[in-house]
C-alpha cells in the first residue's frame, strides 16, 4: 500500500473512533443509564452474597431482579442510535444468559465455589457491557449498595 493510502486509512479509522466516542459521551439520558448500570451491579453483587451465604433458593429471585434491571437499561437507551443499541443489546443478552445459567444451576447447587465460578463469568460479561459506556457512568462494583425502592418517610 502507498503511504498516502495508509494515512487515509488511519484517518478514516480515527474519525470513526472519534465519532463513536462522541455518541457515547452525548447519551440522551445519562442519568437513567448511570442508574440502570448501578442497579445491574447491585443485583450482581446480591447474587454473590446469596451464593456466599449458600442461600441458593434466593438466586432465582435475584435473577428476576437482574432481568428487570436489564429492561431498565434498555429503556434508558431507547432513544440512542440503533447501532449503539444493537451493541448494548448483544452484550446485555450475554450477561442475562450468564445470570440465567447461575440461576438454573442454583436449583441443584451444593457447591458454592462452583456456582461462584459461574457468577464470576457473568461479572466478566457485565464488565464487557460497561465498556460500551463512558467511564463517568460506570458504577463502582465495590461501592456500598444504595437502597432500592421509594425513600422511607422521615420521622417528624
Amino acid at each position: 500500500m502507498k503511504p498516502a493510502r495508509i494515512a487515509a486509512l488511519f484517518a478514516a479509522v480515527a474519525i470513526g473512533l472519534l465519532s463513536g466516542s462522541i455518541v457515547f459521551a452525548q447519551l440522551k439520558s445519562p442519568d437513567d443509564v448511570k442508574t440502570a448500570l448501578r442497579i445491574l451491579v447491585q443485583v450482581s453483587n446480591d447474587f454473590k452474597r446469596q451464593i456466599t451465604n449458600k442461600s441458593f433458593a434466593r438466586v432465582p429471585h435475584e435473577n428476576q431482579e437482574f432481568k428487570e434491571a436489564a429492561d431498565g437499561l434498555r429503556s434508558a437507551i431507547k432513544d440512542e442510535p440503533d447501532d449503539f443499541k444493537a451493541k448494548v443489546e448483544a452484550r446485555l443478552k450475554d450477561v442475562v444468559a450468564a445470570e440465567q445459567k447461575v440461576s438454573d444451576d442454583s436449583a441443584n447447587a451444593t457447591d458454592a465455589d462452583a456456582l461462584m465460578a459461574e457468577q464470576n463469568k457473568s461479572v466478566t460479561s457485565l464488565n464487557a457491557l460497561f465498556d460500551l459506556f463512558p467511564a463517568e457512568l460506570r458504577p463502582d462494583p465495590n461501592a456500598a449498595p444504595q437502597r432500592r425502592g421509594p425513600p422511607k418517610a422521615q420521622p417528624q
